[in-house]
C-alpha cells in the first residue's frame, strides 16, 4: 500500500500523551478510577485474574475466529464502561456506539475494499443514505475503526487500520482527523491522525490496564461531532439523488457564505496522510449574509492566495481562514494545542518491506505536493501544524495533465513562464510550480498556488523542502548548488528564479515522456526506462539530478513527439548554461542569466506550440475500464472490502495492492 510507504515511520508516544493530545477530554464528572472500581465491584473486570469477565480465555487461546473472538466481547465491555459513565454524567446519551459487520461492504461515495473488524459508529447518521436502514454502515459515520488479532505478528493489523484512516481521510470532505485501535491478543495501540501528523500509541495490556480502555471509550462516546473530528462547516447533502456539499466560507471581513458543490473537480491531493489535503469544487452561492441566492453561476471552490496581475492568475470571490466554535480551525486544536511532540517520543515503523515496488497506474500520478520531504526522524519533535484555510476562485479551470493536445499544453506552459516574468520581475518567486497549479482557462494559462510564494529579499524560512517532487529543480532537492565552479563563496543553499524555470522544464518534460500518441497505445521500452529515469518517484536519485547535465533522449518518443523533444532539449541547454554563469561564483548571481533564459523560454515555447499542432497526447491506459485504483487492500472477511487547504488541485500516487500494477503502461 503506497500509504504506508509514504508514511514509513510514524512517531510511538506514551499513552499519557495520546490521551492528553489526540483524544478529546474526558466529560466533566467522569472519573476514571472510579468507573474501574465499580466495573470490578459489579464482576465486569475480575481484579483477582486480572482480565474482563466477558472474555473467558485470551483470545490467542480461543477456538473462536478471530472477530468473533473480540467483537461480542468487546462491545459487552463498551456497554458497561458507558453505562457506569453515564451514571455520574447525569445519564446523557452518547454520541457513539459501537458496531461490527465485518462481512458487510461499508457504502462509501468511493469504493474501497477494506473492512474494520469493528468500529465506533455515530448514532446521529451524517450519511446521505437510507438512514432506516439499519443493515448497512456507511464510512461517513465511523469515527473509530478496530482491527483484531488473535495472535502474535501485527503487520497486517497495522496495514489495515492505516488503510481504514486513509480511506476516511481521502474520501470524505467532512473530515478533520479520525482514530483507529488495534488489538494483538491482549496488546493494545490506538492510532490518530490528521492533516498535521499520524500517530500511534504504545502498546498496553488491556485486561490487565483497563483504565486506559476505559479512558479511550469515555473520551470519545460522549464527545461532539467536532471533537471527533468533523468539520461543523461542511455539511453532505443530497442534491438530484447525489451527494453534494454546502461549503461556509467566513471571508477575512468576517462575512459568511455558503456555497454547494455541483462537481468534484479534483481530491488527489487529500490522498496523503499527511499534507494540505486540498480539494477543488464547482460550486455555486447558495446562501449570502444569511440569505439564499438563486441562480447563482458555477464557481470554483479552492484554497490559494492569488496576485492581481488579472490575466495569468485566478480571480478571488472569497477568502478567509475557516472558523470552528469561534476559532480559526487548525491543527493545533485537534491535538488540544500540543505543538511538539514529547521528547521520550520513539519511531513505530510500519510494515513497508514485503511491499511490491509501486508504479503509477494514470495520469497524474506521481505528483503529490511533497510541502515536507525530509524524514520524520530529523524533523524531530517539531509538528508541522496547518491552518484550514478557503478560498473561492471565479474561474473553472483544467489542470495541465488533463489537456489532450500537446500544442495545448504548450500554450498554457507558455502563459504560465509570463506570469512567472511577473513575479521575477518584481523580486518574487512561486517555489511550487507543478501540473496541478498550471492550469487551462478560456483558452489560455493560468498560474495558481501562490501561498508559498515569497520575495527573494525575504528572511522567512521553511523547515521543509516545498514543491511537487517530480517537477521539483535538482538544486531543490538537493539544498545545495550543483553548477559552481567559480572560488567558494557563501554556500547557504536559498531558492532563486531559475528553480522556477527548471520546474516549468520539468513538467514539459513528464509531459512528453508519460503520454503517447495514440489512444490506446503502449510506449517504447526505451521511452519507459527513461521515464522512470527522469521520473523515479523518490528524493536524491542520481539519475534525476544527472537528467539536466546531460541531453534529453527524446529520441526514445512516439515520433511524432520528436519535434516539441528537440525544443525541449533546446530549453534544458539554456537551464543548464544558466546554472554555470550564475554560479561562477557564490551566491549566484542570476540576474543577467535568468534575463537570457527568459528570452530563450519565449522563444522555445512558442515553437514548441507551432511544432505540436494537431498532436493528441493519451495515457497509455486511457479506455481501460478499471474499478477505483485506489482501493488499497483486499480482506478475507468476504461473503462465501504551513496550511490544511481546500483547492487548486494536486495529484495523489495511487494504487491498488490486490491487482498486478500497470504504471499506466510505463512498465
Amino acid at each position: 500500500m503506497a500509504v504506508l510507504r509514504d508514511l514509513g515511520e510514524i512517531p510511538s508516544v506514551s499513552l499519557d500523551y495520546f490521551e492528553s493530545h489526540a483524544l478529546p477530554p474526558l466529560p466533566q464528572g467522569v472519573d476514571v478510577t472510579k468507573i474501574k472500581e465499580s466495573l470490578r465491584d459489579a464482576a465486569i473486570w475480575c481484579e483477582g485474574s486480572q482480565r474482563w469477565a466477558v472474555f473467558k480465555r485470551n483470545p490467542k487461546r480461543s477456538r473462536k475466529r478471530e472477530d468473533n473472538a473480540f467483537i461480542n466481547p468487546l462491545s459487552l465491555v463498551f456497554d458497561a464502561v458507558v453505562r457506569e459513565a453515564r451514571q455520574t454524567i447525569g445519564n446523557r446519551e452518547t454520541t457513539l456506539m459501537y458496531a461490527s459487520r465485518p462481512t458487510k461492504l461499508r457504502t462509501s461515495e468511493r469504493s474501497n475494499s477494506t473492512r474494520p473488524d469493528a468500529y465506533l459508529l455515530l448514532r446521529e447518521k451524517k450519511s446521505i443514505d437510507d438512514k432506516t436502514d439499519t443493515s448497512n454502515d456507511s464510512w461517513n459515520d465511523i469515527a473509530v475503526s478496530f482491527e483484531f488479532r488473535k495472535g502474535t505478528g501485527e503487520e497486517d493489523r497495522k496495514d489495515k487500520v492505516i488503510s481504514s484512516l486513509h480511506h476516511i481521510m481521502r474520501s470524505d470532505p467532512c473530515r478533520r482527523s479520525t482514530l483507529g485501535v488495534t488489538i494483538e491478543d491482549t496488546q493494545m495501540r490506538f492510532w490518530f491522525t490528521c492533516r498535521a501528523i499520524t500517530l500511534v500509541s504504545e502498546p498496553f495490556d488491556f485486561f490487565t490496564e483497563p483504565e486506559h480502555l476505559i479512558h479511550f471509550f469515555c473520551s470519545l462516546a460522549f464527545a461532539n461531532e467536532r471533537q471527533l473530528g468533523w468539520d461543523p462547516t461542511v455539511q453532505r447533502v443530497c442534491v438530484e439523488g447525489k451527494p453534494q456539499y454546502n461549503i461556509t466560507v467566513c471571508t477575512d471581513e468576517g462575512k459568511e457564505t455558503v456555497y454547494q458543490t455541483t462537481k468534484m473537480i479534483s481530491d488527489f491531493s487529500a490522498h496523503a496522510m499527511q499534507g494540505r489535503g486540498t480539494r477543488v469544487f464547482q460550486a455555486r452561492l447558495t446562501l449570502q449574509n444569511g440569505q439564499p441566492v438563486h441562480n447563482a453561476e458555477p464557481l470554483k471552490y479552492a484554497t490559494k492566495k492569488v496576485s492581481e496581475a488579472r490575466k495569468y492568475f485566478l480571480t478571488v470571490l472569497a477568502a478567509g481562514d475557516v472558523i470552528v466554535d469561534g476559532k480559526k480551525d487548525k491543527t493545533t486544536s485537534l491535538l488540544r494545542d500540543a505543538d511538539e511532540l514529547p521528547p521520550d517520543f520513539g519511531l513505530h515503523r510500519l510494515p513497508t518491506d514485503d511491499l511490491p515496488e509501486w508504479k503509477p497506474t494514470r495520469t497524474g500520478e506521481w505528483l503529490t505536493p511533497n510541502v515536507s520531504c525530509v524524514p520524520l526522524s530529523v524533523k524531530k519533535s517539531q509538528i508541522h501544524h496547518r491552518i484550514h484555510y478557503r478560498v473561492v476562485f471565479k474561474e473553472v479551470c483544467e489542470p495541465i495533465h488533463d489537456l489532450k493536445r500537446l500544442d495545448t499544453v504548450f500554450k498554457v506552459l507558455m502563459d504560465i513562464h509570463k506570469a512567472l516574468q511577473l513575479l521575477h520581475s518584481i523580486g518574487w518567486v512561486h517555489r511550487e510550480l507543478s501540473t496541478g497549479n498550471a492550469l487551462h482557462f478560456g483558452g489560455m494559462g493560468k498560474l495558481a498556488d501562490l501561498e508559498y510564494a515569497k520575495h527573494m529579499d525575504s528572511s522567512i524560512t521553511h523547515k521543509f523542502r516545498t514543491g511537487t517532487l517530480q517537477f521539483m529543480a535538482c538544486e531543490v532537492e538537493s539544498e545545495e548548488y550543483l553548477f559552481d565552479v567559480g572560488p567558494i563563496g557563501e554556500r547557504t543553499f536559498k531558492f532563486n528564479p531559475l528553480h522556477d524555470m527548471e520546474s516549468l522544464w520539468w513538467i514539459a518534460t513528464w509531459t512528453l515522456f508519460y503520454h503517447v500518441d495514440q489512444k490506446g497505445g503502449r510506449p517504447s521500452s526505451e521511452q519507459i526506462t527513461q521515464f522512470h529515469e527522469l521520473f523515479p518517484g523518490r528524493l536524491e536519485s542520481v539519475a534525476r539530478i544527472c537528467a539536466i547535465r546531460r541531453p534529453l533522449m527524446y529520441e526514445a518518443l512516439p515520433v511524432s513527439f520528436h519535434d516539441a523533444g528537440l525544443v525541449v532539449e533546446f530549453m534544458r541547454q539554456e537551464i543548464k548554461t544558466a546554472y554555470i554563469e550564475s554560479e561562477k561564483k557564490l551566491p549566484p548571481d542570476y540576474t543577467n542569466p535568468l534575463e537570457r533564459l527568459h528570452s530563450a523560454f519565449t522563444n522555445h515555447l512558442t515553437s514548441a506550440v507551432a511544432k505540436s499542432t494537431d498532436i493528441r497526447i493519451f495515457s497509455p491506459n486511457a479506455g481501460r475500464q478499471r474499478e477505483d485504483p485506489t482501493s488499497d487492500t483486499g480482506d478475507a472477511k468476504q461473503p462465501s472490502n504551513e496550511k490544511q487547504e481546500t483547492g487548486t488541485p494536486n495529484k495523489k500516487p495511487k494504487r491498488d495492492d490486490s491487482r498486478e500494477h500497470s504504471n499506466a503502461g510505463h512498465q
